[in-house]
């Protein structure tokens, strides 16, 4: 099934045919299709989305369709959700023929936190994904996976609990599709949110090791990982963690300190802080990002970001590492288009993905077993 594609329905024929048309988009079409018409285009979209994230960007769709980009962002955010692709590809869903996967099923379970902020006064329930192991005699070793911007915890949580069938992945969604880092349009207290769902996982997880935690975020999803590294003061809570296509902005990070803020609501980091140090950290980006600039600078209106390799020095260096950083040209390369700079006294290493886009595209796969490496053993192999 191919992305952005138009299955229509041919009664005249009685049958269906494939064509290239963007019908349903530009003229407001519907149609009607059956559940395995809309799987086949489910897994298509999978097949694209290399990193997981739940959604598409630019740099992971083919050349061709990747000329109608912009009709199928019909939000335009930058990305493709699963929601909008299947309504480009085959338009709405008859309710009497929709299959809908329970929330609460036996391989996904959807619990809520309820907060109040200031954009919630009356309360919010936040909710976060589960998926646990089948069978377990012992402990269970948990991953949480943190969506981009404008993804969906219920779409991350699919790609991460078949990689890790064996741990307890945890997908917290987002306050309107994004993490409070800068200029989101969310002002929600996250940590606090983190720090609930904690919580919540002691009593419903006894079973579960909230003794160092793993985490993988995509962008935005990275730029939380790193709050959360800042704020948290539990040294113990973290283990491993996995912020891609995602550098440090410089409010958490500037005059040699790095820095939370006092409320969430005025967005300012006006408060000095001394992370934790214990947790393991593998960074990965591409050379080629236009959304977050590899070598830092101007992301959309506000946000300014430090470079990549700032990033991991400045966390080294957090670490205990007193050497001078990492030149550019003395990384090592590990794998074709993959370089590793890695400050292994203070556990922190860093991948250039050169050519990756935002999305790293079809050189991110070259990293998932780096990834999968890292959170299993906290290390990655010399050569890939």
């Amino acid at each position: 099934m191919s992305f952005l594609f138009d299955r229509v329905r041919l009664s005249i024929m009685k049958r269906k045919q494939l064509i290239i048309t963007f019908s349903l988009i530009v003229f407001g079409g519907t149609q009607v299709v059956t559940a395995d018409e809309r799987a086949e285009s489910s897994r298509g979209f999978k097949n694209w989305d290399k990193n997981g994230d739940g959604f598409l960007i630019p740099s992971e769709v083919p050349d061709g369709p990747r000329e109608n980009f912009n009709n199928v962002d019909r939000n335009k955010d930058g990305k493709v959700t699963l929601e909008e692709h299947l309504l480009a590809t085959v338009g709405s869903e008859d309710p009497k023929k929709r299959k809908v996967r329970k929330p609460d099923s036996n391989q996904y379970k959807r619990h809520v936190i309820r907060q109040t902020w200031d954009q919630e006064k009356q309360g919010y329930d936040r909710e976060y994904y589960v998926s646990a192991p089948e069978k377990t005699k012992s402990e269970i070793p948990v991953l949480f996976v943190f969506h981009g911007g404008g993804g969906k915890a219920s779409n991350m949580i699919r790609g991460w609990s078949r990689r890790f069938s064996d741990y307890l992945v945890v997908s917290p969604q987002g306050y309107k599709g994004g993490w409070n880092i800068s200029a989101e349009a969310t002002k929600a207290p996250d940590t606090d949110f983190f720090k609930e769902i904690v919580k919540d996982l002691k009593v419903k997880y006894p079973k579960a090791n909230l003794s160092g935690v793993s985490m993988v975020g995509f962008s935005n999803g990275a730029g939380y990982i790193f709050r959360l590294l800042i704020e948290i003061d539990d040294e113990n809570l973290i283990k491993r963690v996995v912020p891609m296509v995602s550098s440090m902005e410089e409010g958490q990070y500037h005059d040699g300190s790095f820095w939370q803020r006092s409320n969430d609501k005025n967005g300012n980091y006006d408060v000095k802080k001394k992370p934790i140090t214990k947790s393991s950290i593998l960074s990965v980006h591409g050379t080629e990002d236009r959304v977050v600039p590899y070598l830092g600078g101007k992301r959309g209106r506000n946000a300014i970001h430090l470079s990549a390799q700032d990033t991991a020095f400045y966390w080294a260096q957090q670490k205990g590492f007193k050497g001078k950083k990492i030149a550019d040209k003395d990384g090592k390369q590990i794998s074709r288009d993959i370089i590793s700079y890695s400050y292994k006294k203070a556990d922190v290493t860093h991948i250039k993905v050169v050519g990756g886009g935002h999305g790293l595209g079809p050189k991110g796969e070259k990293v998932n077993p780096m990834i999968n490496d890292f959170i299993r053993t906290g290390k990655i192999k010399r050569s890939y």
